[in-house]
């Protein structure tokens, strides 16, 4: 009788463990949910005040001609982009290159951020090999994202107006965590990814941040998965994008 109550209240205790860890591991799946962490570098790159920086993009070139272009009260920004060669995905045999994956994560980018962009045409004059070997890493490959930009129709209208701000976006990292815990397995997308705000009047980085994105992989199929976080991290990012040139109060130039 002894042995079967001891027998009874292991059972009693070890199934009232198992349904604690179980809980606990709902918990852990429950609170992996969208979220970004913003690491402010303060031109890490350089390792100087950014007061103190020398002007590293030259836009001499176009300063010769403000003169006559068109003012306005408008903050316009141009935009260039590069990728690495991890930002790509792999999930469950479901294979997406990182140029793919990167051009529609950046068409997505584009749409979502509430900036002022310049002209398809206007856009090329920073997306060249000169941006890219100044603001990104020598491992990067060039975007083209100047197709996602709106296009002028008017040639004498395409240089019209003095682009203000360059954002640069470089696509560094992407991966997929997967957690198994016992009853249950988790998947959460991660992806690194650092942008900068540099005036194009003198050159100057403004800002320079790394965000690193999380973002929760509920669905069975990795197509699915891949559809849903291609069209909500780019959203993600353009919010902390947003809200971060918002803290800057930048002005026309």
């Amino acid at each position: 009788m002894k042995i079967f109550l001891i027998l009874f209240m292991s059972i009693l205790l070890n199934s009232s463990l198992f349904a604690n860890n179980f809980s606990q591991k709902k918990i852990i799946k429950l609170e992996q949910q969208e979220s970004f962490e913003i690491i402010d570098l303060q031109q890490n790159v350089e390792k100087q005040n950014l007061d103190q920086q020398k002007g590293i993009f030259d836009s001499s070139s176009l300063m010769s001609k403000k003169e006559s272009i068109r003012k306005d009260n408008d903050v316009d920004f141009a935009i260039a982009m590069s990728f690495r060669q991890n930002f790509g995905y792999a999930l469950d045999g479901f294979n997406i290159s990182a140029k793919e994956f990167s051009t529609l994560f950046a068409k997505n980018l584009v749409d979502n951020l509430r900036l002022n962009f310049v002209n398809s045409a206007a856009n090329g004059v920073y997306q060249d090999l000169r941006t890219l070997a100044r603001f990104s890493p020598k491992d990067s490959k060039l975007l083209n994202v100047s197709p996602f930009l709106k296009k002028e129709k008017d040639k004498s209208q395409i240089y019209a107006k003095f682009t203000d701000y360059l954002v640069v976006v470089n696509l560094d990292d992407f991966y997929v965590n997967i957690t198994n815990y016992f009853v249950a397995i988790t998947k959460n997308a991660v992806a690194n990814i650092n942008f900068k705000v540099v005036s194009t009047s003198n050159g100057k980085i403004l800002t320079s941040k790394n965000v690193r994105l999380n973002f929760a992989l509920h669905a069975e199929d990795p197509r699915v998965n891949y559809q849903e976080l291609v069209n909500q991290m780019p959203n993600m990012l353009a919010e902390v994008v947003n809200k971060e040139l918002e803290k800057l109060n930048l002005t026309v130039q």
